[in-house]
């Protein structure tokens, strides 16, 4: 019985375990930060990336997936990460309590690697 278990389980955790090409621009969705997000390639090494805003996540936590999502694309520091939209000020939720504030967009450019 239970090498019937372990065979038929076997496919299952193979195709858990592969992963899967994205699309360049689709919707992906970070489980550790519990963000949406999209990424698209602009060349060699540059990115944009736009993180989507939720209701329940607040903007510190966006920065920060930002950020991080960002170390881990580049595989290095000395990236440069330009904000194009999506920061609000001290005052926003307070002037605009129920204004739908736009996705924290940037674009990244990791560091070229020099051949050795």
């Amino acid at each position: 019985m239970r090498k019937f278990i372990l065979i038929m389980m076997l496919p299952i955790l193979t195709a858990c375990s592969q992963t899967q090409e994205v699309d360049n621009g689709q919707s992906q969705w970070d489980f550790d930060h519990q963000v949406q997000f999209k990424q698209t390639k602009l060349s060699e090494n540059a990115y944009r990336i736009e993180v989507i805003p939720n209701a329940k996540i607040k903007f510190d936590r966006l920065a920060t997936f930002l950020i991080r999502h960002s170390l881990e694309v580049c595989n290095s520091y000395g990236f440069k990460l330009e904000v194009l939209t999506g920061i609000e000020s001290f005052t926003d939720r307070k002037a605009h309590p129920n204004k739908i504030f736009g996705s924290l967009a940037a674009n990244l450019e990791c560091p070229s690697k020099a051949s050795s």
